[in-house]
């Protein structure tokens, strides 16, 4: 009888040790799942105790710290930035917090909460706003420039409607001059608003291009032609066949050309070149103008920015055709740079696949 028992407890107790095992083996799968959730996070999570010591870290903290074997440490030692010990100090007081800090040019948004679990206290998570913020810069500044770019067309407008406002009897040489003014600055207002959209849609990635194969030299004789009444030109190269979208290319080259007569000085022709390259096409467009300082050539693509503002006001540019063209030939898988030296002319030279 009595050994009877002892067999029964020695089996209870086995059954009791085998259950024991198996939810530890259970909380240990638990935990590697978690923790391999928590390493595929794109934000970097930081735990502590009360005493500011590291309890846990993922992957993505491990990376934007070089914190390897951070778990156990004093946090001091793991992380050496001020906004996140504040931030991590106010959670441990029992409030959340956010703060920003900036490390390897990368801008981190750091959270805070307060935990009431025994073993973590604080947890930080760590998220990189670099591109956000860079958006948010974009747009401030966008904002900006157009603000700019829209007042002095405005400004014209309003000045010739409060002139006709205010003279009762207008001749009828000063009534047409007050419409072409009004026409005029309608008309900037108008190219700028275009402009813009259409910049937009092709940043958005909302533009579609149609592909086809084309005679890039017939394309650019075709350009010279339509302007031929505001300058003279010299075109040299080869036949060179590309699948382009005709119009978008059509597009992006009357930019080019339109910037060459602008700022080309009017003296001499402009020079276009058609040459292949290796398995693609080039396509140079030169002038003989003022020309662009070295600190200035990648300026130039940036929407609204221009070489000689004065001068830009003067020709009525809305400050986006070279941005619109850069983004037609990346677009294209092409490139688009410009060579040039001050009072030496600029040549712009696209390259397409």
């Amino acid at each position: 009888m009595i050994w009877r028992k002892s067999a029964e407890a020695a089996a209870q107790a086995k059954e009791r040790e085998a259950r024991l095992e198996a939810e530890i083996a259970a909380l240990r799968r638990q935990r590697a799942i978690d923790l391999e959730i928590l390493d595929g996070l794109a934000e970097g999570l930081l735990a502590v105790n009360r005493e500011r010591r590291v309890v846990l870290v993922n992957r993505r903290f491990e990376e934007l710290f070089d914190a390897a074997g951070a778990p156990g440490k004093p946090m001091h030692e793991v992380v050496r930035v001020a906004a996140v010990f504040e931030a991590v100090d106010r959670a441990l007081a029992g409030e959340s917090a956010v703060a920003r800090f900036s490390t390897r040019n990368t801008t981190i948004e750091v959270r805070t909460l307060p935990l009431a679990a025994e073993e973590i206290a604080a947890v930080a998570i760590f998220i990189d706003v670099t591109r956000l913020e860079r958006l948010e810069s974009i747009r401030r500044n966008f904002i900006s420039d157009f603000s700019h770019e829209v007042r002095t067309p405005l400004a014209g407008l309003r000045s010739a409607v409060e002139t006709h406002e205010n003279l009762e009897h207008l001749t009828e040489s000063e009534g047409k001059q007050l419409r072409r003014i009004m026409s005029r600055q309608l008309l900037r207002l108008e190219r700028l608003v275009d402009d813009i959209s259409e910049l937009s849609r092709i940043e958005s990635g909302d533009l579609l291009l149609t592909l086809e194969r084309i005679d890039l030299r017939k394309l650019v004789d075709d350009l010279c032609e339509d302007f031929a009444d505001r300058a003279t030109f010299v075109v040299s190269g080869e036949n060179v066949l590309a699948d382009v979208d005709a119009l978008r290319i059509q597009q992006a080259l009357s930019n080019l050309i339109d910037n060459a007569i602008k700022y080309g000085g009017g003296a001499e022709p402009i020079e276009i070149e058609i040459a292949p390259r290796g398995s693609g096409a080039e396509i140079r467009v030169r002038d003989h103008g003022e020309g662009i300082a070295e600190n200035e050539k990648e300026k130039i693509f940036r929407r609204f920015y221009r070489v000689d503002k004065s001068r830009s006001a003067e020709t009525g540019g809305t400050g986006l055709g070279l941005a619109i063209t850069k983004h037609i030939v990346l677009q294209h898988h092409g490139s688009i740079e410009v060579e040039s030296e001050p009072g030496r002319g600029a040549t712009f030279i696209v390259r397409l696949p």
